[in-house]
């Protein structure tokens, strides 16, 4: 027995640490909850994956997604985003799911209230965003063509067509006369 224990703990530690308990979360998978930011005496500090903690970088807390996963945080109320990074551990008070910087907190506008109800979505790993909202992808593309960005627009939706529908009534009485006829 001690000769099968003995090669399978070794194993164990010829594989990386973070890969056999990181669990991958796929592309578009939703969580909500509160967030809240960091108070001002974290920065300059590290974080859990070894990274200063930087008030002008978007990146965020989160208790169990790995380090590198890029999320999209949206503020329920007011229906502002933005992008963060995963390079810490925590929040560790009951009831929220994730803790951000001062700038992406200022970019959602939370100061006022502090705690806030998000959505989460998961848009990327490694630091790299896979998903992106298609509102973004117009407002790039359209830099690239036009110069003049405010001349250019561009719908979001298409337009609607408008069809002319009878009145009920009008069909109806239709429908009737040429029963009446038959």
């Amino acid at each position: 027995m001690k000769y099968f224990i003995k090669p399978l703990f070794y194993i164990l530690f010829l594989i990386p640490f973070n890969q056999v308990f990181a669990q991958q979360i796929p592309l578009g998978t939703e969580f909500f909850g509160n967030a809240s930011y960091y108070g001002k005496e974290f920065y300059g500090h590290k974080t859990a994956n070894g990274e200063k903690l930087k008030i002008e970088e978007f990146t965020c807390a989160h208790p169990t997604l790995p380090f590198g996963t890029m999320i999209e945080v949206t503020n329920l109320q007011n229906n502002k985003w933005v992008v963060v990074r995963v390079n810490d551990r925590g929040p560790y008070a009951k009831g929220r799911v994730i803790d951000v910087t001062h700038t992406a907190a200022q970019e959602l506008r939370m100061f006022g209230a502090g705690i806030i109800k998000v959505k989460l979505t998961i848009v990327g790993d490694n630091g790299t965003v896979y998903i992106s909202r298609p509102q973004t992808m117009i407002e790039n593309t359209t830099e690239l063509i036009a110069q003049d960005f405010e001349t250019l627009a561009i719908p979001l939706k298409p337009e609607e067509e408008v069809v002319n529908v009878k009145h009920k009534k009008e069909v109806a009485k239709k429908r009737a006369k040429r029963r009446k006829e038959n």
